[in-house]
């Protein structure tokens, strides 16, 4: 799967820009990982090496994420291992193929640009194994 298919439905700019984490991502990433499931441990390990490569134009929030590939890679629940959500928000943590490689952030309404979801307002959610 190609970074673009993980966007929201929002536009992504075509061209790929390599950028660290700030410190809000980072901060929502952390409050991600938290969470107890299987395959955390070596996520938590990748976010050293994390990079953006893609943002979601529509002012969602949604970053694309690429870990270096020599990481230890994850093995968990995929595509989304956890979730958040708080009121009119839900955040989503994509992996593939043992890689942190999304954080999407899913809005109910129509305001953009959002305010940056804040780990103190959302509660955790890690879905079932299939």
């Amino acid at each position: 799967m190609d970074d673009a298919s993980q966007m929201c439905s929002g536009q992504a700019s075509d061209e790929k820009k390599l950028r660290p984490l700030k410190a809000d991502e980072r901060k929502l990433l952390e409050f991600m990982l938290s969470a107890e499931f299987p395959g955390r441990d070596e996520l938590l390990l990748q976010m050293d090496s994390l990079r953006v490569t893609r943002e979601c134009e529509c002012g969602c929030g949604t970053v694309n994420l690429e870990a270096n590939a020599s990481v230890a890679r994850a093995i968990c629940r995929e595509p989304i291992p956890v979730e958040a959500r708080g009121a009119g928000v839900d955040v989503l943590l994509f992996v593939r193929k043992g890689l942190l490689a999304c954080l999407e952030i899913v809005d109910h309404g129509d305001a953009h640009p959002l305010p940056y979801p804040k780990p103190e307002d959302l509660e955790l959610w890690v879905p079932q194994s299939k």
